[in-house]
């Protein structure tokens, strides 16, 4: 599923640092003040929760258009060309992670490499982010197809039965983090890497879920077999590959169906964090119609959630990132501010990161009120934000 001014991100209901300073030259410098290296024994939810706040570079690096494998790609969904001083805002606003959602697919050969422009576009954006002071997130982000792109010789990766498709899939993944592992290798751990997003059956009538969960195991199954890779991959690079701290979602990265999803097994001690998202509940959050108010069976819904992420995982000694949320611009600011002091208060009880999903989108700003897409909240031409009451409420809700 692809979005050219929207986010392509779980549309499903209950979808559910300190990493600094001193870089080698191949590395940014870091900003006092800002984020920290991690110390070798911090633990997986530990590293979670001071990844703390975080804000996503929504259809940017991620945007692709069949056809066009160039540079332009960033901006080929509506929004405008990445700027340092967009990075610095992020900061400046009291956020400490940005995550970089990045699709990889059209910028490479037959082979799988990678063109060295893109590359070297995507460096220096995180070099910006981590110089002004924040963790960042870099994963494989719409890479994901279909099975029938992937018999035509498109590159990506798909979940299949198909052995042939599999191994295709396979390579793709690994080539990709075989060189993303190549060059960031030196960057020290405010750098962590995400090895899918939302990984699922594209074009399918279970894409996003299914009628019965467990029917999403042999799925989970497939996708821990792909992470398993992925992560033997970036293990295998050395360097500070070899202890960072790697994120790795579920199917579709919904929490749903975390009782069918098993992690891949490190050989780093304690430093994968389960990835995950949740524009939750959907109602609320993305649904149209006139569920547009803060009600206590919305709290319900979040306490529910966190309660779940907490007993199954944080507590038990496995880092949570709520890689992605929001709820849609409905024109109902007041309760999305209500919906915010909710959800961040509960995910910092729990100790899970929360990083807000931004593609620009706002009513006011032209987006259709009924989309459930309107997830606009920085303006990124004038450097201010739409909604300044929802900020106050994130800093003010998220203990820490």
């Amino acid at each position: 599923m692809k979005y050219k001014v929207f986010r392509s991100c779980a549309a499903m209901g209950l979808f559910f640092s300190m990493f600094s300073c001193a870089f080698s030259a191949e590395g940014g410098s870091g900003t006092a003040g800002g984020a920290k290296k991690f110390g070798s024994s911090v633990s997986s939810v530990n590293a979670a929760f001071t990844l703390a706040t975080g804000w996503n570079l929504g259809n940017t690096l991620d945007a692709f258009v069949d056809g066009h494998a160039g540079l332009e790609t960033e901006t080929s969904w509506g929004m405008p060309k990445t700027t340092k001083e967009m990075i610095e805002a992020i900061k400046k606003a009291g956020f400490s992670t940005i995550r970089l959602p990045v699709s990889w697919h059209n910028h490479v050969d037959s082979n799988y490499k990678i063109d060295e422009k893109w590359m070297a576009r995507v460096k220096e954006i995180t070099d910006w982010a981590l110089d002004s002071g924040l963790y960042v997130i870099l994963n494989i982000h719409h890479d994901n197809l279909t099975e029938a792109q992937m018999k035509k010789g498109i590159a990506g990766f798909c979940l299949s039965l198909d052995s042939e498709l599999q191994a295709k899939s396979i390579q793709y993944l690994t080539s990709v983090w075989t060189q993303v592992s190549e060059t960031f290798k030196k960057y020290d751990s405010r750098l962590v890497f995400e090895v899918m997003n939302e990984p699922r059956r594209i074009g399918e009538s279970n894409e996003w879920g299914f009628s019965q969960p467990s029917d999403a195991k042999e799925w989970n199954d497939l996708i821990t077999v792909y992470e398993q890779k992925c992560l033997d991959t970036i293990r295998a690079s050395g360097s500070e590959n070899a202890n960072r701290f790697v994120m790795c979602p579920e199917y579709a990265a919904s929490p749903h169906f975390l009782d069918y999803y098993t992690l891949p097994k490190d050989s780093a001690n304690d430093k994968l964090i389960l990835s995950t998202h949740a524009y939750d509940p959907y109602n609320f959050c993305m649904n149209k119609g006139s569920d547009n108010t803060f009600t206590s069976e919305v709290e319900g819904s979040i306490n529910y959630l966190f309660n779940m992420l907490s007993e199954k995982y944080t507590s038990k000694g496995i880092g949570v990132v709520m890689g992605e949320t929001s709820a849609s611009d409905k024109k109902n600011t007041a309760e999305r501010v209500k919906w915010t002091k909710c959800y961040y208060k509960k995910a910092s009880d729990a100790k899970i990161a929360v990083i807000l999903w931004d593609n620009n989108v706002t009513v006011a700003g032209g987006g259709d009120i009924d989309s459930g897409e309107c997830h606009g909240y920085f303006n990124r031409k004038a450097l201010s934000w739409y909604f300044p009451e929802i900020n106050a409420a994130i800093k003010k809700s998220y203990g820490k």
